[in-house]
């Protein structure tokens, strides 16, 4: 006899292409109550692009999506899984699915670029010589070129932020999160940093950037978001724009 199948609204929203939807979420550090009653949606081939100015609430949220801060109250679905409700190795297994960049990514700093792009293969137990290919693809979709066989500690600003998205991108994550990827750069290397990100809607992924910088919208396709004092509201709906090729 054949069970009937038991609903899972939360898995039913992912599979229907919804990756984020916070719902009345409050969330903050100790005392502190720093994110509101927050309403936000992340879905797949979609990159939503939350500005804000400093200290609004941005890192907060980056952190309360990649489950590295847990929600007060509120539902917070990530991949089909309530986060609250959720188990240790679910919730792990979750942040598998994700990657992120931070504002002030860490490296190991005397290793190169390609072996700290390669560590999150490394340490999910893949051989050299299995990721090899997959590692210098990637190098050459960020732009990294010969840098890539230099010591961190050598590359550009620029250049280490490509890195950053190169190694988050490494183990072909669902949902894409970048916290303010474009601080202290250039706008022409911000520009371009926006652009690799936003390609990875192509190829299935959801990106959420958040930044202070709300030219960003002009380099892609976004879904707009604003967040100010801890509370998020939408700013408008993705319009089609003609889109400059990666640099």
């Amino acid at each position: 006899m054949v069970r009937p199948r038991v609903s899972n609204p939360d898995l039913d929203l992912y599979q229907s292409g919804t990756l984020v939807r916070l719902v009345g979420v409050n969330t903050g550090y100790g005392a502190s109550t720093v994110l509101f009653g927050v309403d936000f949606e992340a879905r797949v081939g979609e990159v939503a692009l939350v500005t804000g100015p400093a200290a609004a609430g941005k890192t907060t949220l980056t952190h309360l999506l990649r489950l590295a801060l847990p929600p007060r109250s509120g539902r917070t679905v990530i991949l089909g899984v309530d986060v609250a409700r959720a188990g240790p190795d679910v919730r792990a297994e979750v942040k598998r699915r994700i990657g992120y960049i931070a504002e002030d990514p860490v490296f190991v700093e005397h290793w190169s670029a390609f072996d700290n792009i390669a560590m999150p293969l490394r340490m999910g137990g893949r051989r050299a010589r299995d990721y090899h290919d997959d590692v210098r693809e990637l190098v050459d979709f960020v732009g990294i070129g010969e840098a890539a066989d230099l010591p961190v500690q050598q590359l550009s600003g620029a250049e280490r932020r490509r890195t950053a998205i190169a190694r988050a991108l490494a183990s072909k994550p669902q949902l894409i999160l970048a916290d303010d990827p474009t601080a202290n750069m250039s706008p022409a290397d911000g520009r371009r940093v926006a652009r690799l990100l936003a390609e990875m809607r192509r190829v299935g992924a959801g990106v959420v950037i958040c930044s202070q910088d709300e030219s960003l919208a002009e380099c892609a396709q976004m879904r707009r978001w604003r967040i100010d004092h801890g509370r998020v509201t939408q700013v408008d709906e993705a319009a089609p724009q003609a889109e400059a090729e990666v640099e």
